[in-house]
């Protein structure tokens, strides 16, 4: 099923995230979701909450929905574009050193949440030369440092 975003995904949605770093589990904490019907500013209210204690709360607001394109308002002049597109809300953004592949995806029983954590720097460079008479682009490889995988479940109304 397609759900119609954002309207279709308010509620409240809670699980695990599952932190992975060299290959291998290295924690999990509890973690939280809330979207909430839009406020009278038009943002839909995006609360993360990590251990029950590190309360983030942001606000969706949509940019042009016809082309899937939202921001989510951190209300701290930090603000991240976010594009809606096959069911996934993808955002990707970089912050202090990390780049940061953030991608949402609701399904029947929720939202599997994933972020992709690598560093700004290439780790290598390749590519980039002449053979035949065709040019070879140069492609940069980013490691993968850190994979953080959530499958929150909908708290029933």
């Amino acid at each position: 099923k397609e759900f119609i975003f954002p309207l279709e995904w308010v509620g409240h949605y809670t699980g695990t995230l599952k932190i992975y770093k060299e290959n291998k589990e290295n924690t999990i904490i509890n973690m939280e979701l809330i979207i909430g019907n839009p406020n009278g500013s038009g943002y839909y209210p995006w609360t993360l909450i990590y251990n029950h204690e590190d309360i983030r709360e942001y606000g969706l607001e949509a940019i042009n929905s016809d082309l899937g394109h939202y921001r989510i308002d951190e209300f701290n002049s930090i603000q991240i574009e976010g594009y809606l597109n096959n069911g996934h809300f993808v955002s990707r953004f970089d912050v202090m050193g990390s780049d940061l592949l953030v991608d949402y995806h609701r399904t029947n029983e929720g939202i599997d949440v994933s972020f992709y954590i690598s560093k700004t720097e290439a780790e290598t460079m390749t590519g980039g030369e002449i053979i035949a008479l065709d040019t070879v682009p140069s492609v940069k490889s980013f490691p993968i440092l850190v994979f953080q995988k959530a499958e929150l479940l909908r708290i029933p109304d």
